[in-house]
């Protein structure tokens, strides 16, 4: 690893619509390094999407404003990019899948066109039938599957096709938004071992995005736990995993167990997920945490090592 292709520092993001503003990102930090695997988890809502679409640029301008904060892709500034600016740097360095490539891929383009689209805009100089059949070759899809259109291929095929149109752009970084969510378990394990194949071949960093537990924890060095905006505790899997710092992530591992309690239910982390819309100034787990404070509600505290825990950095004031 000689840096980080991906360097988000303290970014704020507000969504602004019929006078109501919500942080999405409320001082969010994440760091990629080159040809690592990094996992960004934390319930729905939590600002992960909004943090993998910000990384290409595609917030929706005329509601989203970056208002603080600093994030850098491949050692350049990219917080305040123009539309142009952006076209210029997706796909290469970074690249992303989404979670439905039914809804991304061309319904009316066979898939083999598309990921010659792909190929064309970042290398323009390439035989473009010989790498499409690489690039399917890549991902572990027939070279028929090039005539095919999306809608007759399966969910698993799908998915395998959309990582053909990234990776024909050469990306330094994979992000990967829920990219197993819509399939099934034998097909989740196998585009999880696809993409790790994928990148101890190329060198590639991934930023892999879930709610699953398990998933993140099998494919990645490291882990940021997000909640409501903020990135609340990170370092490494073993770390964060194994000896949790911050009370929500202590709750989102016990919450992914099977086992009952003694009363036959499933473990809950108690109360409501916060509205982003009427955030205190203070840490927003406050209200859930069995561990709050005064300080708590007063002030959001500063990442600093966990205590009494692993190598991990949390923001928590039980931990100062």
């Amino acid at each position: 690893m000689n840096g980080n292709i991906l360097e988000i520092d303290a970014l704020r993001l507000a969504y602004r619509t019929r006078g109501t503003v919500a942080y999405a990102m409320n001082g969010a930090t994440l760091h990629v390094a080159e040809g690592e695997a990094v996992g960004l988890v934390g319930e729905s809502g939590s600002g992960k999407s909004t943090l993998a679409r910000a990384t290409l640029g595609l917030i929706p301008a005329k509601i989203a404003r970056i208002e603080s904060g600093r994030m850098a892709i491949g050692g350049q500034d990219v917080t305040r990019f123009t539309e142009d600016q952006w076209q210029a740097i997706r796909g290469n360095p970074v690249a992303m899948v989404f979670q439905d490539p039914l809804s991304y891929l061309n319904p009316v383009m066979r898939v083999g066109k598309q990921i010659a689209e792909s190929v064309r805009l970042h290398e323009p100089r390439a035989i473009l039938q010989s790498r499409v059949e690489e690039l399917l070759w890549l991902v572990k899809l027939p070279a028929a599957a090039a005539e095919a259109y999306p809608h007759e291929l399966s969910g698993g095929m799908r998915q395998r096709a959309l990582l053909a149109v990234a990776l024909g752009c050469k990306p330094k970084l994979l992000v990967a938004d829920e990219p197993t969510t819509a399939l099934d378990v034998t097909t989740q394990a196998e585009i999880l071992a696809l993409i790790r194949e994928l990148r101890e071949r190329l060198g590639m960093a991934l930023l892999l995005i879930s709610h699953d537990l398990g998933i993140v924890a099998s494919a990645c060095d490291r882990i940021y736990v997000m909640y409501a905006g903020h990135t609340v505790e990170w370092g490494k899997a073993a770390d964060v995993f194994g000896r949790p710092a911050h009370p929500y992530t202590v709750g989102l591992l016990k919450a992914a167990q099977a086992a009952r309690n003694a009363e036959g239910r499933f473990a809950t982390i108690a109360g409501d997920p916060p509205n982003l819309a009427e955030l205190s100034p203070g840490c927003p787990f406050t209200p859930r945490c069995p561990l709050a404070r005064a300080e708590c509600s007063a002030e959001m505290p500063p990442p600093g090592p966990a205590r009494n825990a692993g190598a991990q950095e949390v923001r928590c004031w039980a931990h100062r």
